[in-house]
């Protein structure tokens, strides 16, 4: 696990694709996985449900009650019943606000993830604006997220994007920071080899 602040705004990468961010008085976790504990989720999001982004246990490990978990139709079917919180669906194109942070549901697919089984949110957290793809490939989409301050881009090739498929999607989005994610855990990914490709297009900050 590390982390990096931008904007006061704190991104702590776990294993995988899994985050915890926080800022706002909001504590936002995206596809938790192998997470025993920590400061209580306000809001969940899950961008599919295969096991390395879409763990119960590491959920309930991070949720109340009062927790707010965002994520497409499969996995809301696969977690009622199974976790603390509300579930709330949204599929591709569709937008909701919960605990006070926008969130808008965008096209993340490739031939291993047929579209509308995963999706990218993007997402604000205080003054910042998140993009978070899940498992996906660069899709013309991605010119057309509008503004992002952050965007978590898989690099780990196999079922996502590779170091320079990402490189060329942090083009298309013009984030002023790029985080790689998805990589040495299930599939390969080289996070310094990403850094080089985006050259001057955007800060990476390897976490």
């Amino acid at each position: 696990m590390g982390n990096a602040t931008i904007d006061n705004v704190e991104f702590e990468r776990f294993i995988q694709s899994a985050f915890r961010i926080t800022g706002a008085n909001t504590v936002v976790y995206v596809d938790p996985h192998q997470i025993e504990g920590g400061p209580p989720a306000d809001l969940i999001l899950i961008t599919h449900d295969h096991f390395d982004h879409m763990g119960p246990n590491a959920i309930n490990a991070v949720s109340t009650d009062k927790t707010v978990i965002v994520s497409g139709e499969k996995p809301v079917k696969e977690l009622k019943g199974r976790v603390k919180g509300t579930l709330v669906q949204v599929s591709e194109g569709e937008a909701t606000t919960q605990k006070g942070v926008e969130i808008r549901a965008v096209a993340g697919y490739n031939n291993y993830h047929p579209r509308g089984a995963n999706l990218g949110f993007v997402f604000r957290v205080g003054d910042v604006a998140i993009y978070h793809g899940g498992d996906t490939g660069h899709v013309p989409e991605m010119a057309r997220l509008g503004h992002v301050d952050v965007a978590l881009m898989p690099i780990g090739g196999t079922y996502t994007m590779d170091e320079q498929e990402a490189a060329a999607a942090v083009r298309d989005i013009r984030p002023r920071v790029a985080i790689p994610m998805h990589y040495g855990y299930a599939t390969g990914g080289d996070p310094q080899k990403f850094s080089r490709l985006v050259g001057q297009d955007s800060m990476v900050i390897i976490i």
